[in-house]
């Protein structure tokens, strides 16, 4: 007959079954390490460059020749190709040689001294968004300062008042796209950030699964003699499981920002409290669906394969206003999408308590649901109750 342990020293057990489980602390603690320096590296270019595309020249007129040589003298795109129709070049882009496609129409330069209204078409492939945005982008920008020349002789022959074509010449863009917080409006700075709640998120739940498996699958849980698990051991094993979430999270906001030159602490102390309180919904929920699952390996085929759905439901990769709202109100269920925002908020935009306060009341209730969750299937599986039988009692 074991003596219960106390809080303190289920939180020991619990802190070195991690440490100690060859299994667990590969994902628990370097997995987060390794995933520091190789995740970011695909975005390390930050913006798109040189993307290849053909030009369909309907008007093979000066102007239209000077359009094409100021978009191959851009920084993001080349021009691969001229084609005189679009048919000719849309085979490019089904064997993937080129991004896009941009077309100038008849009469291109025509209407442009004209002053009749016209433009160019960008077409693109559809499955690479930013890459058809960034074509779009560069096109008309290529376009309105390669018919500003003409149209400006246009204005002169319209005797349009001198002082008026000056202004219209001199006169500064209409909008600046400036972004506030990604302010080199690159990739790493965009979705590093946001992924690192998921990316800890999964890597340590698949340590806590693992380690509750073990203890179900032999038998018996050391923190539970007899098969009581105590409220203060549960505290303790549930402690200690957080604090690993905890240190990975702090990990990434504290370092990895820093090593990696991310846009970081708008509201360091809010974004490490809230990481805490994200941390214990994490741990909550990784005893709970290791309790459901029951075995040591069905982690990594389980909690692997949901990452993508998460990454979308989360908000940030994704536009909510797009998702569902049936799978909007279900994303609210899971810690990672509270958590993300909310870190995101605090870490990266410096939002105030009041202005992250949806984000924050929401981690706060899931996070208590799953303690309550939690608490109940490990002590079903502490004393060797299948939940099953359980849930078929309760009915």
């Amino acid at each position: 007959m074991g003596a219960a342990l106390t809080a303190w020293g289920a939180f020991q057990y619990a802190l070195t079954a991690v440490l100690r489980d060859k299994g667990a602390v590969v994902p628990a603690v370097l997995g987060g390490i390794v995933y520091c320096f190789f995740y970011p590296l695909p975005y390390l270019p930050e913006t798109v460059r040189n993307v290849p595309v053909a030009v369909a020249d309907y008007d093979a007129s000066p102007l239209s020749r000077q359009f094409e040589r100021d978009l191959d003298a851009t920084r993001e795109v080349r021009v691969r190709a001229v084609t005189r129709r679009v048919a000719d070049a849309v085979p490019l882009l089904q064997q993937g040689e080129i991004g896009g496609i941009v077309a100038i129409p008849p009469d291109f330069h025509r209407d442009v001294l004209r002053g009749t209204p016209t433009g160019v078409t960008v077409m693109g492939h559809g499955g690479y968004i930013v890459v058809d945005g960034t074509i779009l982008q560069t096109a008309a920008q290529v376009l309105a300062a390669t018919a500003a020349a003409p149209l400006a002789a246009h204005l002169v022959e319209a005797h349009v008042p001198a002082a008026a074509v000056v202004r219209a010449a001199h006169a500064g863009p209409l909008l600046v796209k400036q972004p506030m917080f990604n302010t080199v409006a690159g990739y790493e700075s965009y979705v590093v950030p946001a992924s690192t709640g998921l990316i800890v998120h999964q890597l340590l739940i698949i340590a806590i699964c693992m380690v509750i498996g073990t203890w179900i699958e032999r038998g018996g849980w050391t923190i539970a003699p007899q098969g009581r698990l105590s409220v203060g051991a549960f505290g303790g094993m549930l402690a200690a499981f957080a604090l690993l979430v905890w240190c990975g999270i702090l990990f990434w906001i504290g370092f990895v920002f820093w090593y990696h030159d991310l846009p970081r602490a708008g509201n360091m102390s809010a974004a490490i409290v809230v990481g805490g309180l994200y941390a214990l919904a994490v741990a909550a929920l990784g005893v709970a669906l290791g309790c459901w699952m029951a075995e040591r390996e069905r982690a990594f085929q389980l909690i692997g394969g949901i990452s993508i759905p998460l990454l979308f439901l989360s908000g940030f990769a994704f536009p909510t206003e797009s998702i569902p709202q049936a799978l909007v109100w279900f994303s609210y269920l899971l810690p990672s999408t509270s958590g993300i925002q909310a870190l995101l908020k605090f870490n990266q935009m410096g939002a105030s308590w009041r202005e992250a306060s949806p984000e924050v009341i929401r981690l706060l209730l899931v996070t208590g649901a799953y303690t309550g969750l939690a608490w109940w299937m490990a002590r079903r599986r502490a004393a060797g109750r299948p939940l099953a039988l359980a849930l078929r009692h309760s009915a």
